[in-house]
Order: structure tokens, then sequence, then C-alpha cells
């Protein structure tokens, strides 16, 4: 949701030194009284409620630390802010930035811009930094994204000021990929605005819902993707959606490439004897049968590139952010963390957590617990948590909305 080359004033705080010498922040700043209650963190981490706000959405952090964030049932984006260093932001520690109808999740800063997106539109307002009063001179930037379906429309901007937008599928199974891409628009079609969505490059094809896309520190594009609801393969054994199709952790190296959707899906678990592994692509049953979609043409690495990382089914991951702070562990830096909202389709409920990506040598190689209940499940009545957007702050803590919940969650480290 935030634009690759954003960064974040360091702050001051008292700090510790890593086993490089390199000076780290303490970013466990909260009051005890905030603190997220039946968390579950790795030794060291501390979560609290850093702001409660109406149905938080996608959210960036701007380069004096303001934390711009998009409350979907208001249709507005408020900067908060912590002007009296208490821990929290308060009812006093706000601004409304922007009202314009339909806003609902992506959002982003370039050129001196504020970017948002409704679902069929793309817009803008100049802004400058530490700018805590309502906007003015509204651009419409990209229009007529198709409406309906997956209604977000994920936004970034890369190093040369090109703009992505992700449209997911209209349904749960669309009949082709026409809809379900990312588009990538240039410097030129951005400054000009008003161009109409069509007019985009295919940048990715076959990608049911990318909701969440973040560049890493070596420029690459990174996507968390939610797969298909309701998934059953007679000959896999019938009604596999309990474990499958697994969320995927995408990484866009080149143009123009397509990722499968919905001739293809991603296997998470299935049955032993049957499974081939996680990551493994199979043909969708609705076209297994079409004469062109097999097994065989899925796993073909010329036509569908499969996922970097398998992840749960269901458990619908909505942002991925690098770590780049400085106050987490030294090898947590370049690691990702991706938010798991939650799904409907599995009983039990899982998701509703935050995760780590640990990265070896630039690549995924596994995901592990990071925010979550601390309970046997993943929710429960005392876990109003659906996480939702990411962004690192300026004192390397980093920060949650959860939409379910109403809050902004910091969550620290403490040396």
């Amino acid at each position: 949701m935030a634009d690759g080359g954003e960064s974040s004033d360091a702050g001051t705080s008292d700090a510790g030194t890593s086993d490089a010498g390199t000076s780290l922040k303490n970013s466990c700043l909260g009051p005890s009284s905030a603190n997220v209650a039946n968390a579950r963190l790795p030794a060291g981490y501390c979560a609290w409620t850093w702001a409660t706000v109406a149905n938080p959405r996608g959210l960036i952090v701007a380069p004096n630390g303001d934390v711009l964030v998009v409350e979907r049932t208001a249709a507005r984006i408020t900067a908060l802010y912590d002007s009296n260093n208490d821990g929290v932001s308060d009812s006093s520690e706000r601004a409304t930035l922007v009202e314009a109808s339909g806003l609902n999740h992506g959002i982003t800063l370039h050129g001196g811009y504020l970017y948002a997106s409704s679902a069929t539109r793309v817009l803008r307002w100049p802004f400058a930094t530490g700018t805590r009063a309502a906007l003015s001179g509204q651009e419409e930037v990209v229009t007529g994204i198709p409406s309906g379906g997956h209604v977000t429309r994920t936004i970034i901007f890369d190093a040369e000021g090109r703009l992505y937008v992700s449209v997911g599928s209209a349904a749960n199974v669309d009949n082709d990929s026409t809809r379900a891409r990312i588009r990538r628009f240039t410097a030129a079609q951005v400054q000009a605005g008003n161009v109409a969505f069509t007019a985009g490059e295919v940048f990715a094809d076959g990608l049911r819902n990318e909701v969440g896309l973040r560049f890493d520190s070596q420029g690459r594009l990174w996507g968390v993707e939610n797969g298909r609801d309701n998934l059953t393969r007679a000959d896999l054994g019938g009604d596999i959606h309990t474990d499958n199709p697994a969320e995927k952790l995408n990484l866009f190296a080149e143009a123009g490439r397509f990722y499968g959707y919905p001739y293809c899906f991603s296997e998470f678990l299935l049955p032993a004897g049957v499974g081939m592994g996680p990551k493994t692509q199979w043909a969708d049953p609705g076209f297994m049968n079409d004469g062109t979609h097999s097994d065989a043409w899925c796993r073909d690495v010329t036509k569908v590139v499969p996922p970097m990382l398998a992840m749960p089914a269901h458990v619908a991951p909505l942002d991925i952010v690098f770590y780049n702070g400085a106050s987490f562990p030294p090898e947590v830096v370049d690691d990702a963390f991706v938010s798991f909202h939650g799904s409907w389709n599995r009983q039990p409920a899982q998701g509703y957590e935050v995760v780590r990506v640990v990265f070896e040598n630039g690549l995924p190689v596994r995901y592990e617990p990071f925010f979550e209940f601390d309970g046997t499940s993943d929710t429960a009545a005392g876990w109003p948590h659906r996480p939702v957007g990411l962004g690192v702050g300026p004192h390397g803590e980093l920060f949650v909305s959860s939409d379910a919940s109403g809050q902004i969650i910091a969550i620290g480290y403490q040396r």
C-alpha cells in the first residue's frame, strides 16, 4: 500500500547495540494500560493500542512519522500522530486530511501527492509532509476501474514513478483472467492524470486478488494473493477446501507474466498419497476438461509463474511490508511481515494474525507466527483483531491496522 521509496524520520529513544555495533532503538513506547490483551509475540516484543479510529484499512507512515490511514466506513483519510510523546495517538492527536466518496483501502505517497483509491478510480491531492489540515485540489488519476466483486484497489509506485494498480476478481471463480490483474501506468500517464484504466499496461495477469504489494530493498515487487473458496476436485480427495488452495506470496520479476488464476491453483495441503507438496500447481476443476488447462499446463513455468511461498488456505493476506526499521533484531531486517485478515471459508477459522516471512539469500524460506491470539485457536471472543495494513514507524515499531476492532496497533521491541 505504500510507495517503495518511502522512509520515516528516525525519531529518538534509548538505544542498544547489535552484534554488528549498529545502534538500535527501544520501541516498546506505549503505556502498559494500552497493552493488547491476549496477544502472543516472540520474546522481547510488545504490542499496544496506539490509536482507535473507524474501520481502518490501508495505512502509510509519512516521512515525519505521522500515520495516514484510510477509514473505510467514513470514506476518509486521517493523519494520526503523538505530539505529546506519551506512546499513543489520542482523540486530540489526529486530523482529517481527505473525505471522498468510496475511499476504502488503497493509499500511498509519491512526488508531493497523497494518492488513494475507491473501487472505480485513483485520486490524488497535493500533500506536503507534516500537513495536518484538510487537503484541496483533488484530481482523478485513473478512471473507469471495473466495479463490483473484490473492491480494494491497491496502489504503489516504483522508483521510476510508474503506478501499479491491482484489481481482484469479479467472482469467486471468473471465466477468464481479464479482471484479475495488476496494471502499470507510466510516469507520463500519471502526470497527465484522468487516464482510463484500460490504458495501463497489463503488468501481471492471473491474480485472483493481489491485495498487498510492496517493494523490497532490492527494488523487487512482491505481492500476497487470496485464493479461491469452496474448492473441490474429485480425484484429489473431493472437498479439499479446508486446506486448499494455498494463499500465495508472489514475486513479480518480469512484466507481462501469468500467475494461474482462474485456470490453476496452488497446493497447500492435500491428502497423503495425492498431494505433491506446497506450491505444486494443479488445474482448477472448472477448467481441467476444457482441452487446454491440465495439471501439466499449470506446471509449465513458461506458461504459469508458481508462487515463491505457499501460505495456509483462507487466511486472507492483505498486506506485506519489508522491515527496514532500527529497532527489531538485525536478523529481522529485510524479512517481510504479512497481515492475515482471516476468512469465513474454513472451520475452524484461521488467520487473524501477523506473520513474519523469513528470507535467506533474498528469497522466502518459511513463515512463522509473530502477532497472534494467545489461545489454542486463531480467534475467539477475546481476540477482536483482523489485521489489514502494515507500516514501519519512526522508532522502528510495526504499525498494524485492524478493521474489525478499529485499532491501530503498534508492535515494538525492548532490548
